[in-house]
């Protein structure tokens, strides 16, 4: 018997092709191809996604639409107020999306419903292959919203990136460790999709600016003023965006010590920085395990993605 697959849809956006790539793996096990689409033998929510978009359970895999349609009448598929979307990859590709999406829909048996439908059939068309199954879930584009926080700085990280990194170390229960939490940004995404979510800042304000942006969205997670060298709590990982400001760059030492720190609190960790960190990190006795570029306009920021050996 035929395992079930399941269909999976990123965004496509430029130059940032690993860092929806690093998603789409840890969270489905499968890789994207050039036109966003993966599949997989994993079924996950993608709801919480950043750069993946949808999950669709996979009905039927057709070369050419007589052969889907085909597919369709022979296992009698039937649902009461359905909608058929139609997904071309790539976008530009010539098919006319009503006409396919009218001619599926005429031999799917039940009443359609275009306006409030309780089933959608996604197909998805590419100029090989189409891809046929039920949609099972899509990512709930809350980054949107969290970008509009009211507490933010020049250096705080886009929520899209922030609801990444929490989705490369920590699944929804797990809890997770902010040292450097500034306004808040990837406490609020954790906290968002289900995760315990503690945040530090040696800054008072920064602590009440997290706190405020939690207040503003209903959401409940721990923001604490303390320093990221002294804390002792144990989590299943770490997401933080480091600080690079002049001070940290010049003290090295305080660095170290604050990577030396957090090494023993998790097993694994996500840092954000534009420098690299490579040689910092190995020398503390970190598992690099990837890095993942995030360039934007004149500056790369990366992600390192860590063993830290914490146990």
């Amino acid at each position: 018997m035929n395992k079930q697959k399941y269909l999976y849809l990123t965004a496509t956006p430029d130059q940032l092709t690993a860092l929806v790539s690093a998603e789409c793996v840890t969270l489905t096990a499968a890789t994207p191809n050039e036109h966003g689409i993966a599949v997989s033998e994993t079924c996950v929510d993608v709801s919480r996604g950043a750069y993946l978009k949808s999950c669709t359970g996979l009905l039927f895999e057709a070369t050419s639409l007589a052969e889907l349609c085909a597919n369709i009448r022979s296992a009698d598929l039937h649902a009461d107020a359905f909608r058929v979307s139609i997904v071309k990859k790539p976008r530009r590709l010539n098919v006319n999306s009503m006409e396919l999406a009218r001619k599926i829909g005429s031999v799917i048996g039940g009443k359609p419903d275009l306006t409030h439908p309780r089933v959608v059939f996604l197909t998805v068309v590419t100029a090989e292959k189409i891809w046929f199954g039920r949609l099972l879930s899509e990512s709930d584009g809350m980054w949107l919203a969290h970008n509009q926080r009211p507490h933010v700085t020049s250096s705080s990280l886009p929520a899209r990136l922030a609801r990444v990194l929490v989705n490369l170390v920590v699944t929804p229960g797990d809890s997770l460790l902010d040292p450097c939490c500034g306004t808040g940004t990837i406490v609020l995404s954790a906290a968002h999709n289900g995760i315990r979510a503690v945040g530090y800042d040696i800054n008072p304000r920064m602590v009440g600016a997290t706190i405020k942006n939690l207040q503003h969205y209903g959401l409940e997670a721990e923001a604490r003023l303390g320093d990221a060298r002294q804390i002792s709590e144990k989590f299943d990982a770490i997401a933080t965006d480091l600080p690079y400001g002049i001070s940290l760059v010049k003290d090295t030492f305080q660095e170290a010590e604050i990577l030396a720190n957090l090494r023993t609190l998790a097993p694994k960790a996500a840092f954000v920085d534009i420098r690299d960190l490579s040689k910092p990190l190995e020398d503390l006795g970190y598992q690099i395990e990837t890095i993942i570029p995030v360039p934007k306009q004149t500056i790369v920021r990366r992600i390192f993605i860590t063993a830290n050996g914490a146990q």
